[in-house]
């Protein structure tokens, strides 16, 4: 009876994803196209910085407290969105191509004119950007750093390599060269800039706005130049001069 009923219920299991067009082939894609919901669902309700002031109590009372809180947000944050990724991959057999977007060759080639759109874009952006009163009450995000600046180095160095060198490689590289032989070039940029726009719900209004076209711009640099690098240092650059900006007019 039992295994009449297991036989009945793998049949109607069956019979629904054949419906779906689910085909075990693309369990691959599947897991890429589910892991942005789910890793970024665990980043926002487990691993930001007061959740880790939460976890340490310790901190609180440390005068430098919020920062390290912070950079433990970024280790999180790099062990689910560069790590786990590039696990999935290796599991799959799916990693050579992400291994490469960190070639340095490709940054030489791309670096002059980099700097020019860091001096032309980058610099002016954020330098307006600092300006805007719900921006300058966000960011920096350690607020401790606007009275004393002597854990700036660490910080900066922290945010770089733990926090916009995994968001660029899960955006720009995990989820769009996964995707883009699969679906198109096109969708997959939209796919990775409809995922990296909606976390930024909750930041200042003009970040939202500002995380659409940057993430499709973002989205073609990387496919042209085929370098994570590239758009790592553009995004850095913009987050990191906005912080300055603000930490030095105030």
């Amino acid at each position: 009876m039992m295994v009449d009923s297991a036989k009945k219920s793998r049949a109607w299991l069956e019979s629904v994803l054949r419906s779906t067009g689910y085909n075990p082939a693309d369990l691959f894609y599947y897991f890429v196209l589910i892991s942005a919901p789910i890793l970024l669902t665990i980043y926002r309700c487990c691993g930001e910085a007061q959740n880790f002031l939460v976890y340490l109590p310790a901190l609180e009372n440390s005068g430098q407290g919020e920062v390290y809180a912070y950079l433990l947000e970024y280790l999180f944050f790099f062990i689910l969105m560069l790590a786990i990724p590039l696990l999935i991959s290796t599991v799959y057999g799916k990693s050579d191509m992400l291994k490469s977007l960190f070639a340095f060759t490709g940054l030489r080639k791309n670096l002059l004119w980099s700097l020019l759109a860091i001096l032309a874009v980058v610099l002016p952006s954020a330098y307006h950007a600092s300006s805007i009163p719900s921006v300058f009450a966000e960011y920096p995000l350690p607020r401790t750093l606007l009275q004393n600046q002597q854990l700036l180095p660490a910080y900066f160095l922290g945010l770089f390599f733990l926090y916009y060198l995994p968001w660029e490689f899960f955006f720009r590289g995990f989820l769009l060269f996964s995707l883009k032989d699969k679906y198109g070039t096109i969708p997959a940029i939209l796919i990775q800039t409809i995922s990296s726009c909606l976390v930024h719900i909750g930041k200042p209004t003009p970040e939202i706005i500002g995380s659409i076209p940057f993430g499709i711009i973002f989205g073609i640099i990387a496919i042209r130049t085929k370098n994570i690098w590239i758009v790592v240092l553009l995004h850095a650059a913009l987050g990191i001069f906005t912080d300055l900006f603000i930490i030095y007019q105030g």
